[in-house]
């Protein structure tokens, strides 16, 4: 080995020596001091319990799990279903009303709805129209509308909603509140034991109380029923004017038998009617009995006196003259 070479051997030594001594960056250990290293137990202590309590099966995804647990408002508004009033309105032009009317009557039963008013207008010669007020199930109403349009040459297509959501459920809170109200009410008249006077004005406040109840429920019903039931209005009216059709003429043998039977019911009605005024003056006979018999007593009584009357009025009158004296 050559004298250059060793003192450089010797001074790579020394340096390799030196670096065993101090550890690296990665795998030296710094002491905690003393209150942060209690404070760090104290605080992994309970997530160790935790740990320990877990099943196998929540350890993986529990993190996850609470991570998407929604927040309380938020559940609540995604849990309340919406209440929304829909209406609708659609006027058709056709060529003749009654088979769209009876098509429009065959889709209102396929709909599961129902008719809720409906009006016919016009005269001979003139044009028809007809009108339906429409009650269907709000997830049907827009294949109805759909369908109702290819009908006829479409005039008018409206649709309106109005959210009542709000309304529906503030009224549904005050029924809650008022029934607490009642149920307070009643276990106070139920242990009252004092004056008649206290007694009577509990007994008004839980009518009253229940007063309100039973209005907000029926506004409660209301609601539902409007929210859950679209009102479509359909109006349908010819392009040209009706004219009836012409009237069936008769035959000979199908006049005959109803002129038979006419002159048939005829003499029915006259026996009835005999019948009948018989019965009405049956009361009477009684009245008229008796009446006869004063009749031929006066008239009786009349012919006796007759013959006197006759020879009285024939005697001649004689005066007499005053004798003087």
């Amino acid at each position: 080995m050559t004298p250059r070479v060793r003192p450089l051997l010797l001074v790579l030594l020394a340096l390799a020596g030196c670096g065993s001594e101090y550890p690296s960056e990665a795998t030296r250990s710094y002491p905690l001091p003393a209150a942060k290293s209690e404070a760090a137990a104290r605080e992994a202590a309970p997530a160790d319990r935790l740990a320990a309590r877990t099943p196998p099966m929540m350890a993986a995804g529990a993190v996850t799990a609470f991570q998407e647990a929604p927040a309380g408002p938020a559940a609540a508004a995604a849990a309340m279903s919406r209440k929304i009033i829909y209406d609708g309105e659609i006027d058709l032009i056709v060529k003749d009303v009654d088979p769209i009317a009876r098509q429009i009557n065959a889709m209102v039963q396929e709909a599961r709805g129902y008719i809720a008013e409906q009006s016919t207008t016009g005269s001979p010669g003139s044009v028809r129209s007809m009108r339906w007020k429409l009650r269907v199930p709000v997830e049907r109403f827009d294949s109805l509308v759909e369908k109702l349009a290819g009908l006829g040459e479409l005039e008018k297509n409206t649709r309106t909603s109005q959210d009542v959501t709000e309304q529906f459920y503030d009224v549904e809170s005050r029924i809650k509140n008022k029934k607490a109200e009642e149920k307070s009410l009643t276990k106070i008249l139920d242990e009252r034991t004092g004056k008649l006077e206290e007694i009577l004005k509990i007994e008004t406040e839980l009518s009253r109380v229940r007063g309100e109840i039973e209005v907000f429920e029926g506004r409660l019903r209301m609601l539902d029923n409007l929210s859950s039931l679209a009102t479509l209005t359909v109006s349908i009216r010819e392009r040209e004017k009706f004219e009836p059709p012409p009237p069936a003429v008769a035959d000979f043998s199908t006049q005959v038998s109803r002129t038979w039977e006419s002159s048939i019911k005829g003499m029915i009605d006259l026996g009835k009617w005999i019948i009948l005024g018989a019965v009405a003056w049956a009361i009477w006979i009684p009245f008229y009995i008796v009446g006869a018999i004063v009749a031929w007593m006066i008239i009786r009584w009349a012919f006796r006196r007759l013959p006197r009357l006759i020879a009285l009025a024939n005697t001649p009158l004689t005066i007499r003259k005053p004798q003087n004296d």
